[in-house]
């Protein structure tokens, strides 16, 4: 038990109903928790712990692995009827100490919504830096199995006449992945790291490509390539992901150049949503950067910021504190 009279163990199957009871009041009972319960519980590396008063479960936490040493928090949530305080610092508390027993470890990151000041206030005060802002474009299809109500216009793909088609790239193949990622995630597009479903992998310690991978090509008449996307789909929070995305374009003030853009662009946000929407996927995210152009061509494919830009926050424990995790600041 700490000081607050919470005591904290690693969740089991039989805690998902109070999981699931707590999650219901999450996002307007929009929680990806519903989703991630079987694995998180089930994983061997990572801690999905409980805040208990008493018998009865107040919070949670989940500490993971995006790479080898690299530590990741998430799904920290707090029931906002157990009438009590100082939940969240304590999961969060909880957490580290759990990684004060890591070896070799590199880095431990979190991220954060923007418009949530008690989580961004809280960690802050333990000590956690913020490393990097994006903007998270959303949109919702029509069709969902889940009801919820759709939002962003589908992508309409370009027709024939206009010279422009969409070719998958096999994300085993060594040369055209290379040249993929030499693209897209060697530059600004990611700053690092491939961000997807609010989590940042590093790519200093993780594959820029996975081998499921759906990845696509923009090609003109003349067999150019005009544009790439990288996409994923991710069933532990129901959701197909952009990862990258960019267009060829040299001359971005060009009228001509701008048709090409878009038509490009429209042809792979197209290709990509057919895609997953054939495979059972309603809700579409990328989390953009703000580059020129790219977030105006989510914009134009039906993609929504949600309050504001520059929303998706990325968090980092300072390294050098990495040695004195067994006292959190």
């Amino acid at each position: 038990m700490d000081d607050n009279g919470f005591c904290f163990r690693p969740l089991r199957a039989s805690d998902k109903a109070a999981v699931m009871a707590i999650s219901a009041k999450i996002w307007e009972g929009d929680d990806y928790l519903p989703h991630s319960f079987d694995d998180w519980v089930s994983d061997p590396d990572g801690l999905f712990n409980g805040c208990f008063v008493g018998d009865r479960l107040v919070g949670f936490g989940r500490v993971g692995f995006v790479a080898p040493g690299h530590a990741w928090l998430e799904g920290l949530r707090k029931d906002p009827d157990a009438g009590v305080s100082g939940v969240g610092r304590a999961v969060a508390v909880e957490g580290l100490r759990f990684l004060s027993g890591v070896h070799d470890l590199r880095s431990i990151r979190f991220s954060a919504y923007a418009h949530n000041p008690q989580t961004i206030a809280v960690n802050e005060a333990l000590g956690f830096r913020r490393a990097g802002a994006w903007s998270i474009k959303s949109k919702r299809l029509p069709g969902s199995a889940d009801g919820k109500e759709a939002f962003g216009a589908p992508a309409v793909a370009p027709s024939d006449r206009s010279g422009v088609s969409v070719r998958r790239v096999d994300p085993l193949d060594a040369s055209a992945a290379g040249r993929i990622r030499a693209a897209l995630t060697t530059g600004p597009w990611a700053a690092g790291f491939r961000l997807e479903s609010w989590k940042a992998y590093p790519l200093e310690a993780s594959p820029a490509i996975r081998e499921d991978d759906l990845i696509l090509e923009a090609v003109g008449s003349d067999g150019s390539v005009l544009g790439r996307l990288i996409g994923s789909l991710d069933p532990l929070k129901a959701q197909a992901n952009v990862v990258a995305f960019g267009l060829e374009s040299s001359s971005p003030s060009d009228a001509s150049s701008a048709s090409s853009d878009g038509l490009a662009a429209a042809a792979l946000f197209a290709a990509f949503e057919r895609i997953a929407s054939d495979a059972g996927y309603a809700y579409f995210e990328a989390i953009a950067p703000g580059l020129a152009g790219q977030r105006e061509a989510l914009d134009a494919c039906g993609y929504e910021s949600w309050e504001s830009e520059d929303d998706f926050l990325l968090y980092e424990w300072p390294a050098e504190w990495l040695g004195e995790l067994a006292r959190p600041r």
